[in-house]
């Protein structure tokens, strides 16, 4: 006959051992579960089928107490006094424990209508107390320790059959234990799966934009062409006026008398005007007025003379400044355009190396745009494979999941089934309503 692990493997589709999910010690504790399960259904949807679950303790002939593990007792038994002349025994509330050994009461009990009580520890007690070999009790219990029918051992997923069980039903342990054993898969599934990371190489940095250092051409030195040798400018330098008077034309009061100045300031030229206008306004001696008035005339005749020869003197020497200047103009003229043609050759030359460093700057920097584009092209094949890779991976992952959601959902389908199928045997056990009655 086939074990318990075999059938519950072959219903549902799992290889269970020491290590799976549920382990076989586990599947041994569903089994037990099953048995207490399908016992107390049965037993309470059909009480009169209790019996196909009873055991019987051993005979004991001392007022112990015996021990029933599911508390649930069919009968119980006691010698009346004669070997094997069992008469059994009704039961009483712990309450009256009193009552069932006072002679007078209506609960006394006898050895030909014993009585028991079931203590608080749950040991059943028996009256009158046994005292001999031929005063034992027993109780006839529904068991509640599942073992193996073979040896008696603790029931255990290698058995394959049940003791003080009925052996029609051992298949709803089986199916009990089954739908146990998927839903301990079940919660073992996990569909949830971290998703692999991408690490991107580092990007490659592009060269900064150039920065030609080529000197510029408008650079090139000229040599400034000044005009020099000039000499001062020509002053005039107006004649002397003698006397304490600024000009020729200033005029000067006489003395508070209204007379002539002495000889001393006859010189002072401030006074001629005066002392002519008074010889003409106060004298009236036209003699000495007229001899006034050719004194001051021979004076500026003197100082126009004077005046002219400063004159010339100035012409002279603003010609010469003139003739300096257009000799240095000249010579200016001459040194700018030699200044300018050297100016052209050493631009030709400034244009020419700048030219040159600026085809090598140009060619290094086109060197290091070939070279990031090479590294640009390489990274990007990095970055490919790298997605690829990574993309197989989620693939991957993403049939995996859906295999176990395929898994997941198959299991859970046929824990329905195997749960309906084991709750539907009880359905039908159900008292019908005509038996009710």
């Amino acid at each position: 006959m086939a074990t318990f692990e075999e059938r519950v493997e072959g219903l549902t589709g799992l290889s269970i051992d020491g290590s799976s999910s549920p382990t076989q010690d586990e599947l041994t504790e569903f089994l037990k579960d099953g048995v207490l399960d399908v016992t107390d259904r049965i037993v309470s949807l059909r009480p009169e089928q209790a019996s196909e679950f009873v055991r019987i303790s051993s005979a004991s002939s001392t007022q112990a107490g015996v021990s029933v593990d599911s508390g649930k007792i069919i009968s119980v038994v006691r010698e009346s006094g004669t070997n094997d002349d069992w008469r059994p025994a009704y039961r009483v509330s712990i309450d009256k424990q009193s009552r069932v050994t006072d002679s007078t009461s209506l609960d006394f009990a006898t050895a030909y209508h014993p009585a028991y009580i079931v203590s608080e520890d749950g040991a059943v007690l028996v009256f009158p107390a046994p005292a001999s070999s031929d005063t034992q009790y027993k109780v006839y219990y529904v068991n509640g320790t599942p073992t193996d029918t073979t040896n008696g051992a603790s029931l255990a997923y290698s058995h394959s059959d049940i003791k003080y069980f009925p052996e029609n039903k051992v298949y709803l342990v089986v199916l009990y234990a089954s739908a146990q054993t998927l839903l301990n898969n079940l919660s073992s599934i996990s569909i949830s799966q971290t998703i692999p990371s991408l690490t991107l190489p580092s990007a490659p940095v592009a060269p900064s934009a150039p920065s030609f250092t080529t000197p510029d051409v408008s650079d090139t030195t000229v040599s400034s062409t000044t005009i020099s040798n000039l000499g001062t400018p020509p002053s005039y330098t107006s004649p002397t006026v003698s006397g304490d008077a600024s000009a020729l034309t200033s005029v000067s009061s006489l003395d508070s008398d209204n007379t002539i100045d002495v000889v001393a300031n006859q010189i002072e030229f401030d006074q001629f005007w005066s002392t002519a206008a008074h010889l003409i306004e106060d004298e009236e001696d036209v003699e000495l007025a007229n001899a006034q008035l050719s004194k001051i005339r021979t004076y500026i005749e003197a100082y126009s003379t004077d005046m002219q020869n400063k004159l010339n003197s100035f012409n002279k020497e603003q010609a010469e400044y003139q003739a300096k200047t257009q000799e240095a103009i000249q010579q200016a003229q001459i040194d700018a355009a030699k200044a300018q043609s050297q100016a052209q050759i050493d631009s030709a030359d400034a244009t020419q190396t700048a030219s040159l460093l600026l085809q090598k700057e140009n060619q290094e920097y086109a060197a290091k745009l070939q070279q990031f584009s090479s590294d640009l092209a390489k990274y990007s094949a990095e970055v490919q494979a790298k997605v690829q890779d990574h993309s197989a991976q989620i693939n991957e992952l993403s049939a995996d999941i859906q295999k176990q959601s395929t898994d997941y959902n198959w299991k859970s389908q046929r824990y329905a089934a195997l749960k309906g199928q084991y709750d539907q045997a009880f359905g039908l056990l159900a008292p019908r309503e005509s038996e009710q009655n």
